[in-house]
Protein backbone atom coordinates (compact mmCIF):
# COMPACT_ATOMS: atom_id res chain seq x y z
CA UNK A 1 0.00 0.00 0.00
CA UNK A 2 1.09 3.56 -0.88
CA UNK A 3 -0.87 6.72 -0.60
CA UNK A 4 -1.60 9.58 -3.09
CA UNK A 5 -1.61 13.14 -2.59
CA UNK A 6 -4.46 15.82 -4.19
CA UNK A 7 -5.58 18.87 -3.41
CA UNK A 8 -8.03 21.48 -5.00
CA UNK A 9 -8.61 25.15 -3.84
CA UNK A 10 -11.05 27.74 -5.87
CA UNK A 11 -14.92 29.03 -5.59
CA UNK A 12 -16.31 26.88 -3.52
CA UNK A 13 -19.91 27.29 -5.42
CA UNK A 14 -18.12 25.52 -8.54
CA UNK A 15 -18.42 22.41 -6.13
CA UNK A 16 -22.16 22.51 -6.98
CA UNK A 17 -21.12 20.82 -10.75
CA UNK A 18 -21.67 16.98 -9.35
CA UNK A 19 -22.05 15.66 -12.66
CA UNK A 20 -17.83 16.82 -13.10
CA UNK A 21 -17.38 15.25 -9.79
CA UNK A 22 -19.10 11.92 -10.23
CA UNK A 23 -17.27 8.84 -12.45
CA UNK A 24 -19.18 9.32 -16.11
CA UNK A 25 -18.22 7.58 -19.60
CA UNK A 26 -17.66 10.90 -21.21
CA UNK A 27 -14.27 13.06 -20.22
CA UNK A 28 -15.84 15.70 -18.06
CA UNK A 29 -15.20 13.65 -15.20
CA UNK A 30 -11.68 12.68 -15.70
CA UNK A 31 -10.95 16.37 -17.13
CA UNK A 32 -12.16 17.88 -14.31
CA UNK A 33 -9.95 19.67 -11.77
CA UNK A 34 -12.55 19.61 -8.81
CA UNK A 35 -12.45 17.32 -6.13
CA UNK A 36 -15.09 14.04 -6.86
CA UNK A 37 -17.62 13.06 -4.62
CA UNK A 38 -15.76 9.92 -3.12
CA UNK A 39 -12.36 10.16 -1.96
CA UNK A 40 -11.69 6.78 -3.87
CA UNK A 41 -12.31 8.12 -6.71
CA UNK A 42 -9.15 10.81 -6.80
CA UNK A 43 -7.74 7.49 -8.29
CA UNK A 44 -9.92 7.63 -11.35
CA UNK A 45 -8.37 10.72 -12.51
CA UNK A 46 -4.98 11.24 -14.29
CA UNK A 47 -1.66 11.04 -12.99
CA UNK A 48 -1.11 14.34 -13.55
CA UNK A 49 -3.42 15.47 -11.02
CA UNK A 50 -1.48 13.75 -7.86
CA UNK A 51 0.19 16.27 -5.79
CA UNK A 52 2.62 13.62 -4.09
CA UNK A 53 3.24 9.93 -3.33
CA UNK A 54 4.40 8.83 -0.18
CA UNK A 55 5.24 4.46 0.77
CA UNK A 56 4.87 5.81 4.89
CA UNK A 57 1.94 7.30 6.03
CA UNK A 58 3.92 9.03 8.30
CA UNK A 59 4.82 11.05 4.99
CA UNK A 60 1.52 11.32 3.71
CA UNK A 61 0.70 13.07 6.93
CA UNK A 62 3.76 15.37 6.92
CA UNK A 63 2.27 16.58 3.34
CA UNK A 64 -1.43 17.27 4.78
CA UNK A 65 0.10 19.19 7.85
CA UNK A 66 2.20 21.39 5.19
CA UNK A 67 -0.12 22.35 2.63
CA UNK A 68 -3.11 22.53 5.47
CA UNK A 69 -1.18 24.75 7.37
CA UNK A 70 -0.06 26.83 4.23
CA UNK A 71 -3.59 27.53 3.18
CA UNK A 72 -4.62 28.05 6.26
CA UNK A 73 -3.07 31.15 7.78
CA UNK A 74 -3.29 31.25 11.55
CA UNK A 75 -3.99 27.52 12.09
CA UNK A 76 -6.64 25.99 12.97
CA UNK A 77 -8.42 27.21 16.79
CA UNK A 78 -10.20 23.96 17.23
CA UNK A 79 -8.26 21.42 16.36
CA UNK A 80 -4.36 21.98 16.61
CA UNK A 81 -2.05 21.13 13.97
CA UNK A 82 0.17 18.61 16.13
CA UNK A 83 -3.17 16.89 17.01
CA UNK A 84 -4.59 17.12 13.30
CA UNK A 85 -1.58 15.64 11.99
CA UNK A 86 -1.27 12.22 14.52
CA UNK A 87 -5.33 11.67 13.70
CA UNK A 88 -4.33 11.42 10.47
CA UNK A 89 -1.18 9.35 10.93
CA UNK A 90 -3.56 6.56 12.64
CA UNK A 91 -6.28 6.89 10.19
CA UNK A 92 -3.92 6.61 7.17
CA UNK A 93 -2.16 3.50 8.97
CA UNK A 94 -5.29 1.49 8.66
CA UNK A 95 -5.92 2.39 4.99
CA UNK A 96 -8.58 5.25 5.55
CA UNK A 97 -8.10 8.08 3.40
CA UNK A 98 -8.10 11.55 4.74
CA UNK A 99 -9.99 14.84 4.04
CA UNK A 100 -8.78 18.13 5.07
CA UNK A 101 -10.76 20.67 3.92
CA UNK A 102 -12.57 24.30 5.19
CA UNK A 103 -13.78 27.36 3.87
CA UNK A 104 -11.40 29.97 3.61
CA UNK A 105 -13.80 33.25 2.89
CA UNK A 106 -17.54 33.42 2.12
CA UNK A 107 -16.93 31.38 -1.54
CA UNK A 108 -13.46 30.29 -1.58
CA UNK A 109 -12.47 26.56 -0.39
CA UNK A 110 -9.90 24.91 0.29
CA UNK A 111 -9.17 21.03 -0.05
CA UNK A 112 -6.52 18.51 0.85
CA UNK A 113 -7.00 14.69 0.40
CA UNK A 114 -4.09 11.86 1.16
CA UNK A 115 -5.91 8.47 -0.55
CA UNK A 116 -4.89 4.84 -0.07
CA UNK A 117 -3.85 3.09 -2.58
CA UNK A 118 -4.98 -0.07 -3.09
CA UNK A 119 -8.10 1.84 -1.63
CA UNK A 120 -10.20 -0.82 0.20
CA UNK A 121 -13.10 0.79 -0.44
CA UNK A 122 -12.75 0.79 -4.25
CA UNK A 123 -10.49 -2.68 -4.60
CA UNK A 124 -11.09 -2.26 -8.72
CA UNK A 125 -10.07 0.76 -9.25
CA UNK A 126 -6.50 0.73 -10.39
CA UNK A 127 -3.08 2.80 -9.12
CA UNK A 128 -3.37 5.72 -11.40
CA UNK A 129 0.64 5.91 -11.78
CA UNK A 130 1.39 2.94 -11.64
CA UNK A 131 3.24 3.14 -8.41
CA UNK A 132 5.61 0.36 -7.47
CA UNK A 133 7.39 -0.05 -3.78
CA UNK A 134 10.73 -0.35 -4.26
Amino acid sequence: MHFHGYEWAGDGRLLAKEPERRPSDDAAFRLSDLPPLMTGWWLLRPASQIRGTWDTFAEAADWLAERYAEHTPGGDPWLPIATRRRRAADQLARASDVVWSRWLSDSHWSGHYVVACPNRAWPNIRCPAEHTIA
